[in-house]
C-alpha cells in the first residue's frame, strides 16, 4: 500500500453559533455562488483518473459518463445533522470534487494521488490544483494549505492529530517545524529519493506566493 497526500487549509468562517446547518448552509451560498477559475484543466485532469493500465473499459467508462454529465456547479452537503457530536461538514461538488470543513481546518480530498507523485508531478499538473485551493482558502479567508502524508512517521504523530483530534494548523505548523526544521524549500524543487518517497523534511507549507 502507498502513501497518499492529504490537503488540509486554514479559514476564517464563523463556527461559534455551534449551529451546523446554519454554517453549512452559508458555506454551500458561497461554494454554490463562486465558478471553478480553471475548470476546464481540473475537467481534463480528473477525467484521466482511470486512463492509466490496471482500470478496465467500464471503470473507465463508467467514470468519463459521470464527470461528462456533471454541467452543474452546486455542491451538494453530504453531512449527517442526526449525529450531533459530528464537528465536521461534507461537501461534493463540480466532477465529484470533495471538501470537508471543521471549526479549524478545510481539508480537500482530491487530487487523491500519491504523496511523493504529487511533488513528482509536471509543474503545469500540479498548479492546476494549486490554483483550485488558493481559490477556494481565499474564499473561506485561509492563506496557506499543509501538505502531509497519510502514513508513516509524520502521518501517525501530526496528520492523525487533525483528524482523530482536530488540531489547530498553527500547533501542527509549529510541531512540524519543531521537529524537523523549517522548510525552505521551493515546492518544484521539493527532494525526491530513489525510492520515489520523500526525504526531510517530510512536509510542506504551500503559501502561494508564485500564484497571487
Amino acid at each position: 500500500m502507498g502513501t497518499d497526500i492529504t490537503v488540509f487549509a486554514n479559514h476564517s468562517i464563523d463556527f461559534s453559533s455551534n449551529d451546523l446547518k446554519y454554517i453549512a448552509d452559508e458555506i454551500k451560498h458561497k461554494l454554490d455562488n463562486s465558478i471553478i477559475a480553471n475548470r476546464t484543466e481540473l475537467y481534463n485532469q480528473i477525467r484521466s483518473y482511470y486512463d492509466w493500465q490496471g482500470y478496465d473499459d467500464t471503470v473507465r467508462n463508467k467514470w468519463h459518463k459521470e464527470i461528462d454529465d456533471w454541467i452543474g456547479n452546486d455542491w451538494e452537503c453530504i453531512t449527517d445533522y442526526n449525529l450531533y457530536s459530528y464537528t465536521e461538514i461534507c461537501f461534493c461538488g463540480p466532477f465529484n470534487l470533495r471538501i470537508s470543513f471543521t471549526d479549524k481546518h478545510i481539508q480537500f480530498y482530491d487530487p487523491g494521488c500519491r504523496y511523493h507523485s504529487f511533488f513528482d508531478n509536471e509543474k503545469e499538473h500540479r498548479n492546476e490544483w494549486r490554483k483550485y485551493y488558493y481559490q477556494y482558502i481565499s474564499l473561506f479567508g485561509g492563506n496557506f494549505v499543509i501538505y502531509l502524508p497519510d502514513k508513516g512517521e509524520v502521518a501517525s504523530e501530526f496528520t492523525e492529530k487533525i483528524w482523530d483530534y482536530n488540531q489547530d494548523l498553527e500547533i501542527i505548523v509549529r510541531e512540524l517545524i519543531n521537529k524537523y526544521g523549517l522548510n525552505n524549500t521551493g515546492i518544484d524543487d521539493f527532494p525526491i529519493n530513489e525510492d520515489g518517497f520523500m526525504d526531510l523534511p517530510y512536509y510542506f507549507i504551500d503559501c502561494f506566493d508564485d500564484l497571487k
